[in-house]
């Protein structure tokens, strides 16, 4: 409903003090979630697949080399942490001094805050590079864990998880018109978490942050 309702306000508008805007679709097929510890005991057990999708805007700067590029948009992302410090863990307790797995599935409702600018267009194709940030709402939470013997799945994590996500954004990629107010949009994009996302009096787990790898793909119209 909130898309639903900034997208119209922002295609009713077309434009933002005086200045163009370009609004578009997205998905971006994430190829890369992994949740990085800092601290010792605590190791990557592999990367997840995800997907962002949701609204793009870009506030064009005056001669259109460039624009402030936000949006709003859902985030999936999954990984997986082994525990093998005792001291460590959710289930720490529980798991008396075994290795403990988790894998945590999570999503975020995301605002993406960046400046991308722009080469001069050659015969519809442009190139594009962006630098920014981004913050994400917690939305959903659920987790998967193991020890010894032990398992479950799809359990709530959301009272175990911190609420809100921040970290530096950046990108490449380029663009091609295929008609006069249709932009196709493509490229990379990289995702360095600065935030913890385990709470750490439920985890002792120090800080783990979530970094992720994803294709760029959509449209502007």
């Amino acid at each position: 409903m909130i898309c639903l309702v900034t997208g119209a306000t922002l295609f009713a508008q077309r434009g933002f003090y005086g200045r163009d805007v370009r609004l578009g679709f997205k998905i971006d097929p994430v190829f890369v979630n992994t949740l990085r510890p800092l601290e010792n005991g605590i190791e990557k057990d592999g990367s997840g697949f995800g997907v962002n999708y949701g609204l793009m805007a870009d506030i064009q700067f005056s001669d259109s080399r460039g624009a402030f590029a936000t949006g709003l948009e859902v985030q999936h992302a999954s990984s997986s942490l082994l525990y093998k410090d005792a001291g460590k863990g959710l289930y720490r307790d529980e798991a008396v001094g075994a290795e403990q797995s988790y894998k945590l599935k999570l999503q975020y409702l995301q605002i993406p805050l960046s400046v991308k600018l722009k080469s001069n267009e050659n015969n519809g194709f442009r190139w594009w590079g962006q630098f920014g940030t981004y913050m994400g709402a917690l939305i959903g939470s659920r987790l998967d864990y193991s020890y010894g013997n032990t398992s479950e799945e799809n359990i709530n994590a959301m009272n175990k998880t911190n609420k809100l996500n921040m970290g530096l954004l950046v990108g490449a990629g380029g663009e091609y018109r295929l008609a006069q107010k249709t932009d196709l949009y493509f490229g990379v994009g990289f995702e360095n978490g600065f935030t913890d996302i385990t709470k750490n009096k439920d985890w002792k787990d120090d800080k783990v942050a979530l970094n992720r790898w994803a294709l760029r793909l959509g449209v502007f119209f």
